[in-house]
């Protein structure tokens, strides 16, 4: 039972960290330093997670799940990645990334979300403008 409760903690944890760099990327776009704000959450996310978010927006699908799989992701660290990602929309490349990662959730997750269907008709939209 610890042990269960240890990986929730962390899953716990990692929805928290991606929720502050959403957060510090809507603060740093709102500011007009989408770029230096861009940077800084590829920082974060190396510093404190080891994750590499350039090498992860080049994986194919099949790389990409086997690169989040080394990680705590749930369905729902999955959307707030998505979110992230979209909102970073520093090229199509991200936006299209978003839509994989949603689709990954919709895979491990048992459940229908409408909000996530709805976040991917958005994130496609964004791509077609």
């Amino acid at each position: 039972m610890e042990k269960r409760d240890l990986i929730q903690a962390e899953i716990e944890k990692l929805g928290f960290f991606l929720q502050r760099l959403l957060a510090i990327f809507l603060k740093g776009n709102s500011a007009g330093n989408s770029v230096e704000t861009s940077d800084l959450v590829t920082n974060e996310f190396k510093k404190e997670l080891d994750f590499d978010l350039p090498l992860f927006i080049s994986l194919s699908n099949d790389e990409m799940k086997k690169y989040l799989s080394n990680f705590k992701f749930n369905e729902q660290n999955l959307e707030k990645l998505a979110d992230l990602l979209a909102q970073m929309n520093t090229s199509k490349t991200y936006v299209t990334k978003a839509i994989e990662v949603l689709n990954w959730a919709d895979e491990i997750s048992n459940t229908y979300s409408f909000e996530r269907n709805n976040k991917k008709i958005k994130f496609q939209q964004l791509l077609n403008q």
